[in-house]
């Protein structure tokens, strides 16, 4: 190398030493962290991850004690779910359907008594099953497909609520 080059050199390394021990360190050069840390195993050496904090559960649905209240809401509905010459279910069928799928207060679960048929308990006439599962497209509403999973993982609220029984005398000591 030619004198010239190794000074430019030298006066090139002295600048960057003289910048960088005044930089402070929150504006250093940092690698970004791409991949989240796994909980439990050794972080990697040169390989930045960044912690995960697990999001927080949703608080659990209130549920109804029982459904026939709710259910009730679906009334205006009886000559459509029971009579096949009535094409269209009335407005206020659609407003009570709506107000159950989109209550907020659970009630939702008590649509697998409508699934499972119990909801002909409150019906005048034999239910037509297939108008059950017209009812959501002709009252332009969608079910999460949840609330029908949660038939098969929840317990869904009984029908009308259970009657207080005797209780028991406590067994003598």
């Amino acid at each position: 190398m030619a004198p010239r080059n190794k000074s430019f050199l030298i006066a090139l390394l002295v600048a960057a030493l003289a910048v960088s021990l005044h930089l402070q360190p929150s504006a250093a050069i940092r690698i970004p962290a791409l991949i989240p840390c796994i909980p439990g195993l050794p972080k990697i050496p040169f390989i930045p991850c960044y912690d995960v904090e697990p999001s927080p559960l949703p608080p659990p649905l209130k549920t109804p004690s029982e459904c026939r209240t709710p259910l009730m809401k679906l009334m205006p509905c009886a000559g459509y779910l029971t009579n096949a010459s009535v094409s269209k279910p009335p407005s206020a069928c659609c407003q009570g359907f709506d107000s159950i799928v989109n209550s907020g207060d659970g009630e939702g679960i008590c649509l697998c008594h409508v699934g499972n048929g119990d909801i002909g308990q409150l019906l005048p006439a034999p239910l037509n099953i297939a108008r059950i599962f017209r009812l959501t497209p002709d009252c332009d509403n969608d079910i999460r497909l949840e609330e029908f999973a949660e038939c098969n993982m929840n317990d869904v609220p009984p029908m009308t609520p259970s009657s207080p029984g005797k209780v028991a005398p406590p067994p003598a000591s």
